[in-house]
């Protein structure tokens, strides 16, 4: 039985930029591997760097795709940036992918509404994220944009509202032992950041769904909220945690319109 999803979307392999990142992903993990191995570190830390940084590829490629649908190039940009976010520190791949799945909700880019299985998905990656230093910042605004977007439905209301409590409580456990902290370098990739606010002006591309248009309000609304949580998360734990939003923030900025 096919599960309906408003958030999932079948992997095209006939367009250019999912091919590239079909390849760069594993590619940039076997790079960092072998790069971490070359070091002398050994393979306890080269799996998990090769990992973080196919991830973090796959991530800030896919993070694009929401934030500029009009712009695969850029996205392709992002992907071979985002792993030399590992020169700074590990990035937060949980936290990263829900980011990613609400910047979809926020954009709409799928033309449908959230049903049972994304309740499910959405969920599923925010539990872990709440016991992670980074979880209160994410989980704070991604619960806010969720509510946001709660106000713009005209049905199926019932199962965004749920995944907005159910995160809300996960980042009220999250903050209940909350020590704040702030890194000043974190404000250089934010201002940069802040230049993808002055777009998109329109959107071309059409939703998943057969004949849907994709706001370009909402996609600049999504561009909002993947600054708020990246720098939301920035206050509680590494900045380099988020490097693929970061990154993906800041491909969208070259070119914002």
């Amino acid at each position: 039985m096919r599960i309906r999803s408003g958030i999932t979307r079948p992997f095209d392999r006939s367009l250019a930029s999912n091919r590239f990142v079909l390849l760069a992903s594993p590619g940039s993990g076997a790079v960092a591997g072998l790069v971490t191995l070359a070091m002398g570190d050994g393979w306890r830390a080269a799996i998990p760097h090769g990992f973080s940084a196919g991830g973090a590829t796959f991530l800030g490629w896919a993070i694009v795709r929401e934030l500029h649908p009009d712009r695969p190039g850029l996205s392709v940009v992002a992907a071979m940036l985002a792993p030399l976010g590992l020169v700074l520190g590990t990035p937060d791949l949980l936290a990263s992918t829900v980011a990613l799945l609400v910047a979809r909700v926020v954009a709409g880019t799928t033309g449908r509404r959230l049903r049972w299985p994304d309740v499910v998905i959405v969920v599923g990656f925010a539990v872990p994220v709440a016991v992670r230093s980074s979880g209160a910042g994410v989980l704070t605004a991604s619960a806010i944009a969720l509510f946001g977007i709660l106000l713009l439905q005209d049905h199926r209301r019932r199962e965004l509202l749920i995944a907005a409590v159910i995160v809300t409580g996960l980042a009220g456990y999250s903050s209940w032992d909350l020590k704040v902290g702030f890194d000043v370098g974190t404000l250089a990739p934010a201002a940069v950041g802040m230049v993808a606010l002055l777009g998109p002006r329109r959107v071309a591309a059409a939703t998943d769904r057969s004949g849907g248009a994709i706001s370009p309000h909402r996609v600049r609304a999504a561009r909002g909220y993947a600054i708020v949580t990246a720098l939301a998360a920035a206050f509680s734990s590494d900045p380099s945690a988020m490097a693929p939003v970061w990154v993906a923030l800041g491909a969208t900025a070259a070119r914002p319109t």
